[in-house]
């Protein structure tokens, strides 16, 4: 399968094999502090990362899927790499559908992660979980990366390896939200009580 990438990532064999075995799933972002959202924009190449403040944001044009569309996004894929081309800029290539199925490829990799993408308004789906999990399993195998999943993959990779704390303590709240929310309702009761008995002793 050939490869094309920005000339900014081209640092090397070693940088480029980092980059490619970067996976992220829907639910792994999630727990990192990465909150996926649905893009205003009506197509394809509107995919981005944002570093905000508090947590990072990854940017998703929505997506349809049935059967139907499940053969013409295929179609798409077919036509991207028969028509591609050297693009005479190296922020644009020809591969703007298959750089944004390789996205949803590496969010999706159980079928907690298609759950969650339906829950962000990225995936509306007419097929099962497992249906969209299998799709995107096949499909993703022998797609061409262009340059958008490369800067996706590339502004991930920058989110953690530069926010190592606030990813451990994101993670840790969102892995132990109930148990946390349980130990301040406890709390919270016993603070009314505690309020109770010294206004009446009082």
């Amino acid at each position: 399968m050939t490869l094309r990438m920005p000339s900014e990532l081209r640092q090397g064999k070693s940088s480029r094999n980092s980059l490619l075995r970067l996976s992220s799933s829907a639910v792994h972002l999630a727990q990192i502090g990465v909150k996926i959202r649905a893009s205003t924009a009506q197509w394809f190449p509107d995919v981005k990362v944002r570093n905000k403040l508090l947590f990072g944001e990854l940017n998703l044009s929505p997506l349809f899927l049935n059967d139907v569309v499940a053969s013409i996004l295929v179609n798409m894929v077919g036509l991207e790499v028969a028509e591609a081309t050297t693009a005479s800029s190296s922020e644009k290539d020809g591969f703007v559908v298959s750089s944004y199925m390789s996205v949803l490829g590496m969010l999706i990799d159980r079928e907690e992660d298609v759950q969650e993408l339906r829950r962000r308004g990225i995936l509306c789906s007419h097929l099962s979980n497992a249906q969209t999990l299998s799709f995107f399993k096949v499909l993703v195998q022998d797609l061409r990366l262009g340059f958008n999943y490369f800067a996706i993959v590339q502004g991930i990779d920058a989110y953690i390896r530069t926010r190592p704390v606030r990813i451990a303590v994101h993670k840790f709240l969102y892995n132990n939200f109930k148990l946390i929310a349980a130990v301040l309702s406890i709390a919270s009761v016993f603070v009314g009580i505690f309020k109770t008995l010294y206004s009446v002793k009082k």
